[in-house]
């Protein structure tokens, strides 16, 4: 038997106006589009945008829907609407929100985690990944594998 470990690493600001003016920006991009998520059954809005690396700024939203799970979580919005439109273009960042305000930033569900490091490993560049809920701290990890350290990768089925 081997003990193994994991760590880690993410920067946590205490307040949106200690990251750079870019990510500011994105911050506020996503806040404002939170106005524009469709959850009338859980009242859990979630808004995200995808920077991509022509500057092209695409959003998502929560989509829910009355048969669940017919819904839509916005990170899977936001993701598939950038690399349908920009086929050819890297993420380079995802910003994530949420209008609750809690203590720390809420995370992306599994099945976002897992679309996500999809297209990380297609592009093989790390897509940066900003989340906050209200005036919560921000999160800051370099990659999405970060938060899913033991992804499923599409060449186990090769």
């Amino acid at each position: 038997m081997n003990k193994k470990s994991l760590n880690i690493e993410y920067l946590e600001y205490d307040s949106v106006n200690d990251m750079s003016g870019e990510e500011v920006g994105l911050i506020n991009e996503t806040d404002t589009n939170l106005q524009n998520a469709y959850a009338p059954y859980s009242k859990f809005k979630v808004s995200a945008v995808c920077k991509m690396e022509n500057g092209i700024v695409v959003k998502g939203t929560n989509q829910e829907n009355g048969a669940y799970p017919s819904g839509l979580c916005a990170e899977r919005v936001a993701i598939f609407a950038a690399k349908s439109q920009f086929p050819n273009q890297k993420v380079e960042k995802i910003v994530i929100t949420t209008e609750e305000t809690t203590l720390l930033p809420v995370s992306p569900c599994g099945a976002c985690r897992q679309v996500l490091i999809e297209y990380e490993l297609l592009q093989n560049q790390p897509i940066e990944l900003i989340m906050k809920s209200g005036e919560s701290k921000v999160w800051k990890f370099k990659s999405v594998k970060d938060i899913l350290p033991f992804a499923f990768d599409g060449e186990f089925l090769k």
